[in-house]
């Protein structure tokens, strides 16, 4: 653990301060880390920093020493690793990392920067999502990605030249709305065959009708033999990391303005990374057997990626629906927290219907207390209160998540 005079006090009893990293510039990949601490707040506007969202890993995994105001400071591999990869050969970068900005020793410090969490995340210029080095052909599947997200974005955008390819793509299916059966490789979906109208379906809208036009695209690609396996291996094991079993994860990618998706030295904007693996799994979820089946290696990609923890919670970002602490404690009740407080601090900020000052974040207090809080909340002045079976499943639910911690009353 690190030591705490490295740290100069933060106003916790009204100031919205926190402490901020300066990741600064080194000429060459294998240079020592080397970072300096700044104070700033929350209420200046001109306040600019990025927010990394990473997994701390394993409490036994290598430590490497980087340099913290001049002096050695420990830090766990995964954490290295990204700075070494987020740092630039001439500019200093403004992060804020909790590993680093928190002392994690002072536990009133703990408590007043996890209550803050929400509006740090919130308020940073944007989320690094850090998934761990290069591997497992990540390279290849942000690449998969990048082209999933062009092909369905250019038919996405309200356009002229949108509505007339609607409008040709109309009248061909008006001759023939018979299935197709793919006999090679398209060179462009402009020149895919006619792809079947099931009864039921409706696309009033140019952007509906020439969606499904690529969704037949890809099912046609995904069919052939030809296509590589390699990339979408990536996919599923990129959604199937670890850092997306975290339980802070689901605060700190939702709440971001804006995110980044890094894996080593490679990256992708956050919106195409939602919106690509949210396509996958709808080109899982809603082929139908008519149409083209993936070959056996990527259909098992596929269902990978639907299933997976890693496309749940891009898809709650994408569809932004109010969320109750019951619904992520059922969302999240897998998930995994170093401190076992966490399962349900870390999801505090993210409920729309338990006020900030509801629950205060304690570290100090005992599980079974914790479970009380909430337990109290709902029973007392949440609108489940009137509704016993619904605060019966509250209870059980907190029996689930902190079934490995021991009630002490």
């Amino acid at each position: 653990m690190p030591s705490s005079h490295f740290y100069a006090s933060l106003q916790t009893s009204w100031k919205k301060e926190l402490r901020l990293v300066s990741l600064l510039p080194a000429p060459t990949k294998d240079a020592t880390i080397e970072c300096t601490l700044s104070i700033g707040n929350l209420e200046d506007q001109r306040l600019h920093y990025e927010a990394l969202s990473y997994e701390w890993g394993d409490l036994n995994s290598p430590k490497h020493e980087i340099l913290l105001d001049g002096q050695p400071f420990t830090v766990r591999r995964n954490l290295w690793q990204a700075l070494r990869c987020l740092r630039t050969e001439f500019a200093a970068r403004t992060l804020w990392v909790d590993a680093i900005c928190i002392n994690q020793e002072d536990v009133l410090e703990r408590n007043h920067q996890v209550g803050m969490m929400g509006s740090i995340y919130n308020f940073a210029s944007s989320v690094r999502v850090w998934l761990g080095e290069r591997g497992d052909n990540s390279r290849e599947a942000i690449l998969l990605l990048h082209e999933i997200w062009e092909s369905f974005e250019e038919v996405s955008r309200p356009s002229k030249e949108v509505d007339e390819k609607a409008e040709a793509l109309r009248k061909k299916l008006a001759v023939n709305a018979e299935p197709a059966t793919p006999t090679g490789s398209h060179d462009s979906f402009d020149e895919l065959p006619v792809f079947p109208i099931h009864s039921g379906e409706s696309f009033e809208s140019s952007r509906d009708l020439l969606v499904q036009e690529r969704r037949v695209g890809w099912w046609n690609r995904l069919a052939l033999s030809s296509e590589p396996v390699a990339p979408w291996e990536g996919v599923a094991a990129l959604v199937e990391r670890t850092y997306w079993s975290r339980i802070w994860i689901v605060q700190e990618y939702l709440l971001a303005a804006e995110t980044v998706i890094q894996c080593g030295w490679d990256y992708m904007d956050g919106k195409r990374f939602d919106e690509a693996v949210s396509i996958i799994g709808e080109l899982f979820e809603l082929r139908k057997a008519d149409h083209p089946q993936p070959a056996p290696l990527i259909q098992s990609c596929l269902e990978r990626i639907a299933n997976s923890p890693g496309i749940k919670i891009p898809r709650s970002r994408i569809s932004d629906n109010q969320r109750t602490l019951l619904e992520l404690m059922e969302t999240c009740r897998t998930s995994k927290s170093c401190d076992p407080h966490d399962r349900i601090y870390a999801i505090l900020g993210l409920a729309d219907d338990i006020p900030p000052e509801a629950i205060l974040v304690d570290y100090e207090r005992e599980i079974f207390k914790v479970k009380v809080d909430v337990a109290w909340w709902y029973s007392t002045r949440s609108g489940l209160k009137s509704h016993p079976a619904s605060v019966s499943r509250v209870c059980s639910l907190l029996d689930e998540i902190f079934m490995d911690c021991e009630d002490e009353e």
